[in-house]
């Protein structure tokens, strides 16, 4: 019988497998969108047909596509059609932004903004809602901060929304106020939902539009997979919005959603999304992961339950959202029903709760079902045992040391830091990468830059101890997401049998300084062997 071609072949390169024995190959043939074959450049080009795609890599440095473990990809592209706020510098920058949006917005349109941050602000203070009604009194104004765990109103915003000084604050939420008792506008954690409840929902059209968007830019930074963390929370058809995205294309990356476990339904003491349904259904394109439970807040917003008061806040350790026999109860549904729990900690107290809960629910399962901690910040060696003990996934953030190390020195001092996104001290640990995005920038090669440099933004050292090596850094961001999501058997590294999904690098990372990882420049990115993006 005669031997098929391949529909494509990549040659022309170095190629980093990152599989077990840190092979690197020349070229790569794919059939059927898989890897079929590994070899020299020679060897490859000998395979192809007559309708075989060729792709020359000249030179280029190819690793296994990036897998964005934990972002938010309806909010990211949402997020390109607001104000963005990520490089004020002070409060009279914000206000400048809104002024300028407000006079192309017809009276009584919303303006959103997002990305701003407190900590980076001349000023260390929040917006209010009176210097935001001083520039845009005729439109309801809604401000979301960096840490995405908080945000500032304006008083036409708070009368649509029915917040006033009678408004209670919510279980897992704060209606901050001033010495008179009036609300200042800014409303953190759970307290957002009385505004955004009153924010008319996209359609799902513009939903769609979104996450095209979206996609761009990922396969433009080389990302050929995502996760979403927080799925179904945005608006009410949202996965419809993600159904027919991908359906029609506009939704390139390979997506997994991890769902709101709040808007999940409970059947027989189990979450049953209908008929059984639970994480895993879905296509190689889109599929349901698990469900995001959150446990407490923001670590530079100060709502990250810690275990010892703030550094720069001494009257607050931060707080949980929700009564500890409400997590073990949400985190037993999710178990019972099939599904994977993902639950944001990021303050060493909420971290503890989401161990011990999984040691109470889950004990010895732990390790087959695969818990996730998002975020999982501050540390200690106790809480790093028990993770390693019971295979918990860390899925964190690496790209926050650049963006908001320094306000994390400032929030919690020198000594906790030492453990404030640690990494090789999660040696031994099953680590996934990510961004959060849009909290911060989300390409991949930043977060790895972040990762292997430890410095931050001001150019200060972050913890040099907890640097890491890049072969390792490009496996957590690989290889490591795949395994938070139970697909390390088709993603994450160059090998026959798994998905063609790659990404072609101007320059290898194993020869370029730490901190000029970032400036990597992406030259192609494939997905299932077929080109996305090209420079």
């Amino acid at each position: 019988m005669a031997r098929l071609a391949p529909d494509a072949i990549f040659a022309g390169g170095t190629v980093l497998t990152l599989d077990r024995r840190g092979r690197t190959v020349e070229a790569l043939a794919v059939v059927e969108g898989k890897i079929a074959a590994l070899g020299t450049t020679r060897e490859m080009r000998a395979l192809a047909g007559s309708r075989t795609r060729k792709h020359d890599l000249g030179g280029a440095t190819v690793v296994p596509g990036f897998n964005d473990a934990h972002c938010h990809v309806l909010a990211f592209g949402l997020s390109l059609l607001q104000v963005d706020l990520k490089p004020a510098t002070g409060v009279a920058e914000i206000l400048a932004a809104v002024r300028a949006r407000a006079r192309r917005t017809s009276a009584g349109g919303w303006i959103r903004g997002h990305g701003y941050n407190d900590n980076k602000l001349a000023e260390r203070r929040h917006p209010r809602r009176q210097d935001l009604d001083a520039v845009a009194p005729a439109h309801p104004v809604w401000l979301l901060h960096a840490s995405g765990h908080m945000g500032v109103a304006n008083s036409a915003a708070l009368r649509l929304a029915g917040v006033t000084r009678d408004t209670a604050d919510p279980q897992g939420g704060v209606v901050d106020r001033d010495p008179h008792g009036e609300p200042t506008g800014l409303l953190k954690e759970t307290a957002q939902q009385l505004v955004t409840r009153a924010i008319p929902a996209a359609t799902v059209a513009q939903a769609k539009s979104a996450l095209g968007a979206a996609s761009r830019r990922f396969v433009a930074e080389g990302l050929t997979s995502v996760q979403d963390a927080l799925a179904g929370r945005l608006m009410p058809r949202e996965l419809e919005a993600y159904q027919e995205a991908s359906r029609d294309g506009l939704l390139a990356v390979r997506t997994s959603l991890l769902l709101d476990a709040e808007r999940l339904p409970v059947a027989d003491g189990a979450i049953d999304w209908g008929f059984g349904l639970h994480g895993g259904f879905g296509s190689d394109r889109l599929r349901l992961g698990g469900v995001k439970l959150f446990l407490d807040g923001s670590l530079i917003g100060r709502t990250a339950a810690l275990s010892a008061p703030y550094l720069s806040d001494p009257d607050t350790a931060g707080f949980l959202l929700w009564p500890e026999s409400r997590v073990a109860a949400q985190v037993e549904r999710a178990t019972r029903g099939g599904w994977q729990m993902g639950m944001h900690a990021i303050g060493d107290r909420a971290i503890e709760l989401a161990v011990a809960t999984v040691e109470r629910v889950m004990g010895t399962r732990a390790r087959r079902l695969r818990p996730r901690i998002e975020h999982c910040g501050v540390l200690r060696p106790d809480l790093i045992r028990a993770i390693r003990r019971r295979g918990i996934v860390i899925v964190t953030q690496p790209r926050f040391i650049a963006e908001l190390g320094d306000g994390f020195r400032r929030a919690i001092g020198e000594e906790r830091l030492r453990l404030c996104y640690p990494l090789r001290s999660l040696r031994g640990c099953a680590v996934a990468f990510s961004s959060d995005r849009p909290v911060v920038d989300g390409a991949p090669l930043l977060g790895i830059e972040a990762a292997v440099s430890q410095r931050t933004g001001s150019g200060a050292g972050y913890v040099p101890g907890e640097r890491i090596g890049v072969l390792d850094a490009l496996r957590a961001y690989t290889l490591g997401a795949a395994y938070a999501q139970f697909q390390e058997s088709v993603l994450g590294s160059v090998e026959v049998g798994k998905w063609a999904d790659l990404c072609a690098l101007d320059g290898d990372p194993r020869a370029v300084s730490p901190d000029r990882l970032g400036r990597l420049g992406v030259i192609m990115t494939a997905i299932g062997g077929h080109v996305h993006y090209r420079r």
